[in-house]
Parts: structure tokens; sequence; C-alpha cells
């Protein structure tokens, strides 16, 4: 078995669908939040995209889910 080092600062959330976007969110040191988002049925819209606020990411959550 391979033994990997797991961050206890890293929180990941589980892969949610909000519109046609599944989004996996993760949060490092309660600061930091990194989207990963691909389109359900357009595989050639994908995102990743860091943010140093949760406001900030928030936001382009909603852009994303409200540009349909």
């Amino acid at each position: 078995m391979i033994k990997a080092k797991v961050s206890p600062n890293l929180l990941s959330f589980i892969t949610v669908r909000r519109g046609n976007w599944v989004m996996k969110i993760s949060v490092f040191k309660s600061k930091w939040v990194m989207v990963v988002a691909h389109h359900y049925f357009d595989e050639d819209k994908f995102h990743v995209r860091q943010f140093a606020t949760h406001n900030d990411a928030a936001d382009f959550i909603d852009f994303l889910v409200s540009e349909e």
C-alpha cells in the first residue's frame, strides 16, 4: 500500500452539480479556495480557478450557474 501525506489544512467538499456544471471545491487553511468545474454537456468548458476569499469563489460559482 502506498502511504500518502494528508494535509490537515486542506478541506475538500463532495462533488456537486449546480445547473449544468459539476464542481469540486477545496479550501486550504480556511482561506484559499480552489474551484474545479466542468460543464455537464459541453466537455470543452472546463475551469480551474483559485481565489483568495470565499466571496470571490462564491461570485464565480454564481456566475457559472447563471450563464446558462
